[in-house]
């Protein structure tokens, strides 16, 4: 059957009606010619009526069919064969909206626009049934194929932009899945803004499931598929001590725009603006402020830009500028210590506590917390938990239960070895499932050799990082008198070893976070010098990844909106910005960067992404549609036609010569 790829230019065979509104008008003009030798002769009394010639009803036919031939042209006419082995062919057209509600569509006037142009869609459809995907709160929602159009226009009035939503890559690949069985044309209609950080990685097959894709921009204004400009954004905001009375709030801000803007900053905290700071961007270009406010006055502050612009979600971001809480250390050593095991513990204390700043950023043993881990009793998470001397007490114990535990919440562990009882420990770590490796025995420096040295860093590593330069000279000055020689298993780390290459530390990281690190030697001077040099607490901090977590200095864990995180076993709810607490932790839930990007994908890598045929978009700007399977193009003929029919018409309408009509006066 033959079908249309710009049926609305079917409207142009309306032009039918000038050449009959010309045929009916067209009258012949008679000259009257006096001659005076015929004034005596009777008048004819024959009637004379006015009487089309046979050719002009003709050229009248044929001028009507030129001009239902150049709107059927115009129309972009193909044959679409049908497939009789498929009975679905014959069936009904269907439509599915998918519905961008990323946050990037409340700006620019994009969802206004989308509702307008959805309700105008299905009110312009008589032919057609339509089913509808969006996302709210996280979660897709979805209206079937066949819902009624007053339902669908009432769901669309009804949802809204979110601060997070799904992937559209979600709501692509759900859309496939919604036709019914009798459905003949498939069709999905994407509304969105196509902003090019939420389609860049799109794929799809409709090409391949016979579906057709429309592409509807919204929020371009005159000019879709163009770059949208007059956005300034706050890209970031966090907080720092200053001294011991004051903290720095520290804001990046970007402009979008290829001039220079300026703007005012201001910073509200305790129910009133505190400070305000005139400031210029530069075009396409990025700039900082500093606010100051007294410590502990406030706990929470938003930074805002106060001129409105394009895009209203990224003016403004919530922070909290409370110093953080504490953050928890605690030991586990032998009921029965040794000497050794009280002087380990306070090399390990005294790194620990100096490992904060003193006044913003501090770690503070929690004895009573360590017990109840010890115990298994749940509770505030440990956040780094200090095993000395393992040996067989930690297996008459049964502490393998409660460390497992600890390692799979993603709590760090640290472990020394004992001063003996090495066939203990090596039972211990085979039968617990915590470290896999084959004891070897103890290295012991002899009087008069030269120690064992650090000096093999593992390649990329963040000790490597760390200790380049002359800031790895003290490491590799530092003493190992003794350790214990282990042959490591793959699945392992080996951060730190000698110069010969045997292993000093051992990690092991799990999918939770959570992280067992294996000293090979004790932190005392019997063992090593180590704890008595200045590399030693830059070494603990990398090594147990003291500052992870740490996402902003004012302690707050900082999330974007729709970011998946749990806390113990609650999911977080990051589908709103703001700030929350969950128990003692403070949460930032702050706008996704990538959505005040305005920069639009390009409309042909997108169709190509989507279907495999960038070169089938048409140039229609407003709707572009994109046929997934074309069939055999007809304008060619139609095209033909309409030239056989101007020619045809050419000659019929040249005038008659004038020696033709002498030659007729004289012979009459």
């Amino acid at each position: 059957m033959m079908e249309f790829g710009q049926p609305l230019a079917l409207w142009t065979g309306l032009a039918i009606a000038l050449p009959i509104i010309a045929h009916l008008a067209y009258q012949r003009i008679a000259h009257k010619v006096s001659f005076s030798s015929l004034r005596f002769l009777r008048s004819s009394s024959i009637p004379r009526t006015g009487r089309r010639k046979p050719s002009d009803w003709l050229l009248l036919i044929l001028r009507i069919l030129l001009f239902v031939l150049l709107a059927l042209l115009l129309a972009d006419p193909y044959w679409q064969e049908p497939d009789l082995e498929n009975p679905l062919s014959s069936g009904s057209s269907q439509s599915i909206f998918v519905i961008d509600c990323s946050p990037s569509m409340s700006g620019w006037g994009a969802w206004d626009e989308m509702i307008e142009k959805v309700g105008v869609r299905l009110q312009n459809s008589a032919d057609e049934t339509f089913g509808l995907l969006a996302t709210q709160k996280g979660a897709l929602t979805e209206w079937a194929v066949g819902t009624k159009k007053e339902e669908l226009l009432k769901a669309i009035e009804e949802l809204t932009p979110q601060s997070s939503a799904l992937g559209i890559q979600t709501l692509i690949d759900r859309s496939a899945d919604l036709f019914s069985p009798q459905a003949g044309l498939k069709k999905v209609v994407c509304v969105s803004d196509f902003q090019k950080s939420s389609w860049q990685d799109m794929a799809g097959s409709f090409g391949e499931a016979g579906i057709t894709i429309e592409l509807l921009p919204v929020g371009h204004g005159e000019a879709p598929w163009s770059t949208r400009s007059f956005n300034r954004s706050i890209v970031d905001a966090r907080v720092a001590p200053l001294g011991t009375e004051k903290v720095r709030v520290w804001t990046a801000l970007r402009n979008w725009e290829d001039q220079r803007s300026d703007i005012n900053v201001s910073i509200f905290a305790g129910g009133a603006v505190r400070q305000t700071i005139e400031t210029s961007l530069p075009p396409l270009g990025s700039q900082q402020v500093q606010f100051i406010l007294p410590a502990q006055d406030f706990a929470q502050a938003t930074v805002s830009i106060e001129q409105p612009d394009a895009y209203t979600l990224d003016d403004n971001q919530s922070l909290w500028v409370l110093p953080p809480l504490p953050r928890s250390f605690g030991f586990w050593k032998n009921p029965s210590p040794k000497d050794s095991d009280s002087l380990e513990q306070q090399f390990l204390q005294a790194a620990m506590e100096s490992a904060g700043d003193g006044t913003w950023i501090r770690w503070q043993e929690n004895k009573e917390r360590a017990n109840e881990v010890r115990m298994g009793i749940t509770g505030p998470p440990l956040e780094l938990l200090l095993v000395l001397g393992l040996s067989r007490w930690f297996e008459d114990e049964d502490l393998s239960i409660p460390l497992d535990s600890h390692l799979q919440g993603g709590g760090t562990v640290l472990i020394t070895p004992p001063d003996d009882s090495f066939v203990a420990m090596n039972q211990v770590f085979k039968e617990s499932g915590m470290l896999s490796f084959t004891f070897g025995g103890i290295n012991q420096t002899i009087p008069g050799i030269d120690p064992f040295r650090f000096e093999v860093l593992a390649e990329k590593s963040e000790l490597s990082r760390v200790f380049s330069g002359d800031s790895a000279r003290d490491l590799y000055l530092s003493q190992i008198k003794q350790f214990i020689t282990v042959q490591e298993d793959e699945s392992l780390e080996v951060p730190l070893r000698d110069r010969s290459g045997k292993p000093l530390v051992l990690v092991r990281s799990f999918p939770s976070g959570g992280r067992l690190i294996f000293f090979t030697f004790r932190m005392f001077p019997q063992w090593t010098d180590l704890p008595m040099r200045n590399s030693f607490l830059p070494l603990l901090v990398e090594l147990c990844a003291l500052n992870q977590k740490q996402e902003s200095l004012g302690g707050a864990i900082r999330l974007q909106a729709g970011e998946a995180i749990e806390i113990g076993d609650n999911p977080v709810d990051t589908q709103n910005l703001g700030l929350f607490q969950m128990g003692e932790k403070r949460i930032e839930v702050v706008h996704p960067l990538v959505e005040s990007m305005p920069e639009v994908i390009n409309q042909n890598e997108l169709t190509e992404a989507l279907v495999g045929n960038s070169s089938s978009v048409p140039a229609d700007l407003s709707v572009n549609q994109v046929k997934a399977q074309p069939g055999i193009p007809l304008w060619p003929w139609f095209a033909l036609a309409s030239a056989i029919l101007i020619i045809t018409e050419m000659i019929l309408s040249a005038p008659v010569s004038k020696t033709h009509n002498s030659e007729e006066s004289a012979s009459g």
